[in-house]
């Protein structure tokens, strides 16, 4: 039988200390379930951990009561818990009886009744073996192993308790997969095929609660396999709808790919591209853009879902090439009712949509040849501090584009991504760094102007113009804008 590790022993906790206490006082059985020992086994030690998990046994368990709404054990424990560690009690689900006590010191204690009255039936419940452990922390910590979850943790294997949890809890389909990215484990074959056949029943669950897996599991450094077997069984396009029409469109000159699989790849090349951004974007990568979702997870999401546009605007000529004019604006677009369905926060939300729309400005702006310094400048001036992310998403949807019809050049389209990459920190600074000649009041003194939006405009020339080094002072400055007023507002 196994133990926990000596280094993850939770009583080392000032607080799980007295919890165990006022258990023994109660007269109730309190047994460390979850994460915890999972984590621990997988080498964790009890310093890194600030979640803890306990199920609440009472001394005399009846399973006709245990977790209803008559008897609520663990509620009222958690209850007291807070009342004597000055703690804040979270109410999280009456009906099953759970609550949480949080710390001051940002620990988190979450109780729960024992379902059925016996341990076994409890861990019977669970979703996957590698959760399904318990351990008797008023004992020597043993850990209760009833479905071989350490031989799952120690083979790195995913394996659900049984088929019907998957039934009970739809969210765990998806929960296999981030399990499987931050872990780095397998799902076992009949896990995977369980998943398969009820991967429609992903419809059920809360948008909020599958935006908060998904984003889990696109934080994993690591998440490109398990996307790619998402889809293939199906549950990606269950999740994101707007995926099942890209199932139609077919390879072509410039892609090797169908459309469906050409958007899995992109996101498979966007996380190996990553590593090979300057250390400035991969640390800018990693920053928070929202509540539990870095830019990265964002960026990735929208490699994903950067074509969603093409079927609408597939037309094949009469000479075979295919087309799909103002896809990038069209899946802009679509990306507004997808946000609301999925409940993304509103910085989610803009980063993919511009993203999204401006996926192909990058290859754009080399169209005709080496772009010119202003051209650049206005590039750069367009896309603004989201440059990064588009660079990253333009070398991803390249690199997943290989048919063909696009051979020649391929090293050098890589080269252009990357210079403009580096060009752009230097730009970066020049422009926080350059003093205006001309501020707005003195711009509206030359020209005679009232506030306005000619003014900005001018405005934002003037401070191209002296970041390309084309005006030197105040008198090139004044010169400049009376020209340029002239030419557009006067004729």
């Amino acid at each position: 039988m196994s133990s926990l590790p000596a280094q993850a022993d939770p009583r080392t906790n000032e607080a799980v200390r007295q919890i165990l206490r006022m258990a023994d006082t109660a007269g109730c059985k309190l047994y460390l379930v979850g994460g915890y020992i999972r984590d621990a086994l997988l080498g964790r030690t009890a310093k890194d951990y600030k979640d803890f998990d306990f199920m609440v046994m009472p001394a005399s368990a009846d399973s006709s009561t245990s977790g209803s709404g008559a008897s609520l054990p663990a509620i009222n424990f958690a209850k007291s818990v807070a009342d004597n560690l000055q703690g804040h009690f979270v109410l999280l689900d009456e009906t099953n009886d759970t609550a949480r006590v949080v710390m001051d010191t940002y620990e988190y204690f979450d109780f729960a009744g024992c379902v059925g009255g016996s341990i076994e039936s409890d861990m019977f419940r669970r979703d996957f073996t590698i959760n399904a452990l318990a351990c008797d922390l008023s004992s020597s910590n043993q850990i209760v192993d009833l479905v071989c979850g350490v031989a799952d943790i120690e083979n790195r294997t995913i394996r659900v308790v049984r088929e019907q949890a998957l039934i009970d809890d739809p969210l765990r389909l998806l929960r296999a997969f981030r399990f499987a990215a931050r872990l780095g484990f397998e799902i076992e074959a009949e896990t995977l095929e369980y998943i398969r056949k009820h991967s429609s029943l992903i419809s059920n669950v809360s948008a909020e609660r599958i935006t908060s897996e998904m984003f889990m599991m696109l934080e994993a450094d690591n998440c490109k396999k398990q996307i790619v077997m998402m889809g293939e069984i199906g549950l990606l396009e269950e999740i994101f709808t707007e995926l099942k029409a890209t199932r139609r469109v077919t390879k072509n000159a410039y892609h090797h790919l169908g459309l469906f699989d050409h958007s899995v790849e992109a996101l498979v090349q966007c996380e190996q591209g990553m590593i090979e951004l300057p250390e400035w974007v991969q640390a800018r990568m990693r920053e928070p853009l929202a509540q539990g979702v870095s830019r990265l997870a964002a960026t990735k999401l929208a490699s994903l879902l950067h074509d969603i546009g093409k079927p609408d605007t597939w037309i094949i000529n009469d000479d075979g090439k295919h087309t799909f004019i103002g896809h990038d604006k069209l899946g802009a677009e679509m990306c507004e009712p997808l946000a609301k369905r999925m409940k993304w926060a509103k910085p989610v939300e803009r980063l993919i949509e511009k993203l999204v729309r401006w996926h192909l400005r990058p290859g754009h702006l080399f169209q005709q040849g080496v772009p010119t310094d202003k051209a650049k400048y206005r590039f750069y001036r367009t896309i603004g501090e989201e440059l990064p992310e588009l660079i990253l998403l333009a070398l991803a949807d390249f690199r997943s584009t290989c048919g063909p019809g696009l051979q020649v050049g391929r090293r050098e389209a890589e080269q252009n991504l990357f210079e403009l990459l580096s060009n752009y920190s230097v730009y970066e600074v020049v422009n926080k760094k350059e003093d205006r000649l001309l501020d707005g009041n003195e711009l509206m003194r030359i020209l005679d102007l009232s506030p306005g939006p000619v003014v900005g405009q001018l405005l934002e020339d003037l401070l191209e113009a002296q970041t390309l080094g084309e005006i030197k002072d105040r008198e090139q400055a004044a010169e400049l804008a009376r020209k340029l007023f002239i030419e557009r507002y006067q004729k």
